[in-house]
């Protein structure tokens, strides 16, 4: 029973933490959003190569 209180409560700080997490995802993601919408490095062609498709948006060019 004592084992099982302990997991409880694990499992009760993991979920916290795991609430947290992608609160903060989702905050990080929304400020990449708005970043890319400036981003001289993004909004300027004519100084990248593309390079094969990668999940990351802005590793998807690298400077010549």
């Amino acid at each position: 029973m004592e084992e099982y209180e302990c997991l409880e409560q694990e499992n009760t700080m993991l979920r916290r933490e795991i609430g947290k997490l992608t609160e903060e995802l989702k905050h990080l993601t929304e400020a990449l959003k708005e970043h890319e919408k400036m981003c001289p490095l993004l909004l300027c062609p004519m100084n990248f190569v593309p390079v094969p498709p990668r999940p990351d948006p802005v590793a998807g060019c690298l400077p010549r």
